[in-house]
């Protein structure tokens, strides 16, 4: 068990860490650090429900779904969703930046992925039939 002195300074603390094994102490990969700092963050401006996947390079695609109102923060590097509010039209977003804020936005019958400001490009995936 690792002892480590410290001493609490209303509502913080400090420790020694000359005390520490270096052997213990390693840095974060790159998925390890997204897992603690977030992904992309999504708000819901639709006006009503959407179900979407997130998923990248090193993320299985996620369900997830957001309430009008709602945000989410999600890792990986795309949003698959229904670009249609009156039938199926899956959609791919672009890549997406870990510190990337999108917004779904009605236009018509036409929900968007969106940047504050900018559309991000649809890429719509035709349904099989």
């Amino acid at each position: 068990m690792l002892r480590t002195p410290f001493k609490t300074i209303k509502g913080s603390f400090s420790m020694n860490f000359g005390d520490l094994n270096d052997n213990l102490l390693s840095e974060l990969s790159f998925d390890e650090a997204s897992e603690i700092m977030g992904g992309f963050t999504v708000t819901n401006n639709s006006g009503s429900t959407r179900g979407f996947y997130n998923f990248g390079q090193s993320v299985l695609p996620q369900q997830q779904v957001l309430q009008p109102g709602q945000s989410g923060s999600y890792n990986g590097e795309y949003i698959l969703y229904n670009s249609s509010t009156t039938q199926f039209k899956p959609a791919l977003s672009q890549e997406l930046g870990a510190t990337d804020t999108v917004n779904f936005t009605l236009e018509g019958d036409t929900v968007v992925v969106a940047k504050p400001g900018s559309t991000i490009g649809i890429l719509s995936i035709p349904a099989s039939s």
